[in-house]
């Protein structure tokens, strides 16, 4: 399992950069190509490296979760309507139905 938290108090944005595969003299190995999500706060730099599998696993689902909070999104509206613009039998038929 892995675990990531990252506290920022002023978020200042998201730099997304690709990192080819490469060979590493401190460590004496190769490393794997990346994804660097880089998230910036206050000048200082906290970031997420995801391997080119799993940055493809989360380009593939990041859209079906972008949809899901949209449909909410819109939904939330819908529901907070203001009873003053609403008609009195609607109104009524919306509180039968519930």
């Amino acid at each position: 399992m892995a675990y990531l938290n990252v506290l920022t108090a002023r978020f200042d944005g998201i730099e997304v950069e690709y990192k080819p595969s490469r060979f590493s003299e401190p460590l004496g190995e190769n490393l794997p190509a990346v994804v660097y999500l880089n998230l910036e706060d206050r000048g200082r730099t906290s970031y997420l490296a995801l391997t080119i599998e799993d940055a493809r696993v989360l380009a593939e689902r990041l859209p079906q979760i972008l949809m899901v909070h949209d449909a909410a999104e819109r939904l939330a509206a819908e529901m907070a309507v203001d009873p003053e613009d609403t008609d009195s039998a609607a109104v009524d038929e919306a509180g039968k139905a519930a």
